[in-house]
């Protein structure tokens, strides 16, 4: 009578399962690519295979079409920014840390994924050209940027109540803390062609780090000597994250997503 193998035998279905998940991350990584240079309209799902070293039909296998391949790449260099940012901002952190974090968190998340900040700018486009929001976009602020802006929000309140932060205007206080950093990639090419400096230099980038954090932390803290001495502590730390979050440790990198 045959017996049964004692031995573990391997489940071939894990190895499958890996390998699917590897093929349609490398289609993603490459429509990342190709989405961000050439935008929805111009980009073409053949250069995508070609690039990604596989068959046009295995794309539509994995996706249903064009867009639906866009919106998966839009969520991609979305989502890494808030898995990020989020938990710490819902931390029992000191709302002025959380601020300060915020901005540098942001503005290293921009430094890191050139392709976020394209994906931004062909988003903005299409809303001139169209008078609203594209269904991609406005299903991207539902799930990420609403979070994210309400936390904040929560963060600069719960700091004015608790006499941390001066009375100021906290959506105008946000814009303008995170627009800082925006405006900074934005005139890079400017400070190269004026100042003849470059703008993303290891230096430069520390300086930046360091005077925004200063500016905030200064305009914002009702005590401004120790809001400018914690932005110092900030700007100086090895990561814009903690390591511990309510004694959990956590990756304290700035999630890089797929490029």
């Amino acid at each position: 009578m045959a017996t049964l193998n004692s031995n573990p035998i391997s489940n071939p279905i894990a190895p499958r399962a890996r390998n699917a998940a590897a093929s349609r991350n490398t289609i993603l990584e490459h429509a990342i690519a190709e989405f961000a240079i050439q935008g929805i309209a111009g980009a073409r799902t053949a250069a995508i295979a070609e690039a990604a070293g596989v068959n046009k039909a295995l794309i539509y296998y994995y996706f249903k079409d064009k867009e639906s391949l866009y919106s998966a790449s839009l969520h991609a260099v979305v989502s890494g920014l808030i898995d990020g940012v989020l938990p710490m901002l819902q931390s029992s952190l000191s709302p002025g840390e959380k601020i300060l974090r915020l901005s540098r968190a942001h503005f290293e998340y921009l430094l890191h994924n050139p392709n976020y900040r394209h994906f931004m700018q062909q988003e903005l486009s299409r809303a001139r050209n169209t008078g609203e929001p594209s269904s991609d976009f406005r299903a991207i602020s539902a799930s990420h940027f609403t979070p994210l802006q309400q936390a904040g929000l929560r963060t600069l309140g719960e700091g004015i109540a608790a006499g941390e932060f001066r009375k100021v205007e906290c959506s105008g206080v946000l814009n303008t803390m995170l627009g800082m950093n925006v405006f900074y990639f934005m005139s890079a090419p400017i400070a190269r062609a004026v100042r003849g400096v470059d703008p993303l230099s290891p230096e430069l980038i520390k300086r930046h780090v360091a005077t925004s954090l200063d500016f905030i932390a200064a305009s914002l803290f009702a005590d401004r000597e120790r809001g400018i001495k914690l932005a110092k502590k900030i700007a100086g730390s090895s990561s814009a994250l903690p390591r511990e979050i309510n004694g959990k440790r956590v990756g304290n990198k700035i999630k890089r997503a797929t490029s």
